[in-house]
């Protein structure tokens, strides 16, 4: 299946730094779309009238085009001018996957330093195996955009549901923290609400890797799932970070998927996987700076009362999680539907969290809990109630923690439920999980 070429989100933010010097890495896990929007990048400056013969994309998964980089900047710079580039004028060179390079660092610096007309945006599949090979003298001469699999808003338009987007991106709980009467926003999505969470549905259950999205057939879906997953065991796993026990790795991270939502606790887990403190330290490392796991810090500002130390661990793809357990069943059918919403509600967050925005949950030792906290110069409680609701009853949890930290707006994921109330000064506002 030839995958089609659907601008991301954050595509004009990248687009912002091309006429700028820092080099620019794009970062994310396998198959979230860097290549495609590599070609995206590399579309917009043909749109933009910049030649043909100033635009080179390499791609080091070909051990031809490895050979070439790994050979040193100077080869690569006599094989430019060798058909024909002017290497006086601005050129723009584009690399997927430079983590195959063996000194990356070495090589986008030497370029950066001493050649400033070349314009180098470079994708990489692992922070970990990036960091690991870009030393500090990189610093300040990159900048670093990290790609996820698609939220919401971009599996919509990836389904070709343009007008659906728009009227989701009118509506979502983002736009509803800049706004200030909410009823404007939200009223001409309800008369789409049946069609947003029977998208939800599909979204939530196969999660947001492009060609699973673009991919119509449920067998075919589930057969592109598993590959990712395979090739991330084979090729992050087993061979950039050499993990020598990929049983236990595996065994990890469908206990994981089992406990998703829920807090970690370390000792219970090396119990029941016979593994030592230290390994599932480093597992979860690695889980996490492959982009495939997030460990969510508790909120607190009181050590004595509230949880302050253990993380809770969500997937940042859920059609992941799904495979992981084997069930993809929909939601009216699973046990774990509550569990499944709430990662779900945690993924999009993360994808959408704004420059300076933290994300945490918080926890009493008394067990009163918030599931997600949002933090930037405000505080916005959020808890996920997937049920059936007729009123706006506020959760327990919620009212507790707006005693101790009080906020001008808090949120109540629904099922299908719309409401706004007010509990003192906080407007708390009731809309389904799909708006999150």
């Amino acid at each position: 299946m030839t995958m089609k070429l659907i601008p991301r989100k954050i595509t004009d933010s990248i687009v912002e730094y091309l006429d700028t010097q820092e080099i620019i890495l794009l970062v994310g896990a396998r198959q979230v779309g860097k290549t495609s929007l590599l070609k995206i990048i590399q579309n917009h400056l043909f749109a933009k009238g910049v030649t043909a013969q100033s635009v080179y994309f390499l791609n080091l998964e070909d051990p031809l085009v490895l050979g070439y980089l790994e050979r040193g900047v100077n080869d690569f710079l006599g094989y430019l001018r060798s058909i024909g580039t002017d290497l006086s004028r601005r050129n723009y060179i584009l690399i997927d996957e430079i983590q195959y390079l063996s000194d990356p660092t070495g090589f986008l610096k030497l370029i950066y330093d001493e050649y400033p007309q070349l314009k180098l945006i470079v994708s990489g599949s692992s922070t970990l195996e990036i960091r690991q090979k870009f030393r500090d003298s990189l610093a300040g001469r990159k900048v670093i955009f990290e790609l996820y699999p698609l939220d919401f808003e971009e599996f919509l338009i990836f389904k070709g549901e343009e007008q659906l987007a728009e009227l989701y991106r009118e509506c979502c709980l983002r736009r509803l923290l800049k706004k200030e009467d909410s009823s404007e926003v939200t009223l001409p999505a309800r008369y789409r609400s049946q069609e947003f969470s029977q998208y939800y549905q599909e979204f939530v259950l196969n999660g947001g890797y492009p060609r699973v999205t673009l991919e119509s057939d449920p067998k075919r879906k589930l057969v592109y799932l598993t590959d990712i997953y395979n090739s991330y065991i084979r090729k992050d796993i087993k061979d950039l970070m050499r993990i020598d026990n990929p049983l236990a790795f595996n065994n990890l991270i469908q206990l994981l998927a089992v406990q998703s939502g829920q807090m970690v606790n370390l000792v219970e887990i090396g119990t029941a996987l016979k593994t030592s403190r230290q390994t599932l330290e480093r597992y979860l490392f690695l889980l996490e700076n492959t982009f495939v796991i997030h460990l969510l810090p508790p909120f607190f500002s009181n050590r004595r009362k509230e949880v302050t130390k253990m993380r809770k661990v969500f997937f940042l793809d859920t059609g992941m999680r799904n495979l992981l357990l084997k069930s993809f069943e929909f939601f009216a059918g699973r046990q774990d539907v509550g569990a499944l919403i709430e990662n779900a509600v945690f993924s999009n967050l993360y994808k959408n969290r704004e420059l300076l925005e933290d994300i945490h949950f918080w926890r009493t030792q008394s067990q009163n809990e918030v599931d997600f906290v949002l933090r930037t110069s405000t505080t916005v409680p959020i808890e996920v109630k997937f049920q059936a609701m007729d009123k706006a009853k506020v959760p327990p949890g919620i009212r507790f923690f707006l005693r101790r930290y009080p906020a001008k707006v808090a949120f109540v994921l629904t099922r299908d439920f719309w409401d706004r109330t007010q509990l003192g000064e906080t407007t708390i506002y009731f809309i389904p999980v799909w708006m999150a």
